[in-house]
């Protein structure tokens, strides 16, 4: 068993109530960076890398089981006995089975643009394929690296997000994630993290994208069995990245106003 020590941001003053949040696949901690600051000041505000993602250890063995495992011992590390938990995507999913496991601790869930229910890990394959093919070793910049890699990611934004796991160190180019371990893992990372039976009884918010395809309204009552309290926010002018789309939006939704 790797040291499982995940890398975390931390602002906002002590007392205040606590909030973590967790970004989704390929994504990172910094992800969060403007949500956070404003979020700080009301709250203790966490944000954390999920194993194999950014400044945290890297291990073979990766589900959302795992990670939620992982989140928990973090949470005991630091001695927060109950917080607000959101999470992005994939952090979502690991949020989602979180609370199911340790409900007693999480005193409001949010959940972003995720539902529970399996999803293709065929969708992520390219994504992983084109990672993996890119030549480190021949990279001169970053600029370099976002040429080589514009016919496999057109969108922009998308291949910005993709270059922030780009890391150069002295010349050397490397990918923070550990892209093989999460490859080799996509068929269990795509699978509805809950069993039939569990369920989480407390506050609830799925804040959605509206041109977004993660959640479909027939998911709606799978939402609510896991989680009958659950409250449905669309936004609509948002894709995936919610919180980056639609900030305001977010926001508002995050405060539950």
């Amino acid at each position: 068993m790797a040291n499982r020590t995940l890398a975390f941001d931390h602002a906002g003053p002590e007392g205040a109530p606590s909030i973590v949040f967790l970004h989704g696949l390929l994504g990172s901690r910094r992800n969060w960076r403007s949500v956070a600051k404003d979020m700080s000041t009301s709250y203790r505000v966490f944000s954390l890398d999920l194993r194999n993602h950014g400044d945290s250890f890297h291990d073979e063995e990766d589900t959302v089981s795992i990670m939620a495992d992982d989140l928990r011992v973090w949470a005991d590390g630091q001695g927060l006995d109950s917080f607000v938990l959101c999470g992005h995507s994939l952090g979502g999913k690991v949020a989602m089975k979180f609370a199911c496991l340790h409900g007693d601790r999480v005193e409001r869930l949010v959940v972003v643009d995720i539902a529970p229910r399996d999803y293709p890990p065929e969708h992520h394959l390219p994504t992983f394929d084109s990672l993996l093919a890119l030549n480190l070793q021949t990279l001169s910049s970053h600029k370099d690296a976002e040429a080589q890699l514009t016919e496999a990611f057109p969108d922009w934004a998308f291949r910005k997000f993709l270059l922030t796991n780009l890391i150069e160190e002295s010349g050397i180019f490397r990918w923070k994630p550990n892209l093989c371990a999460l490859r080799s893992s996509l068929l269990d990372l795509a699978r509805n993290p809950l069993t039939p039976e569990e369920s989480y009884g407390g506050v609830v918010t799925f804040v959605n994208g509206g041109k977004s395809s993660y959640v479909r309204f027939e998911d709606e009552d799978s939402i609510i069995r896991h989680f009958p309290k659950a409250r449905i926010v669309v936004l609509t002018e948002a894709g995936h990245f919610v919180h980056a789309e639609d900030k305001a939006g977010f926001l508002s939704a995050l405060r539950g106003t």
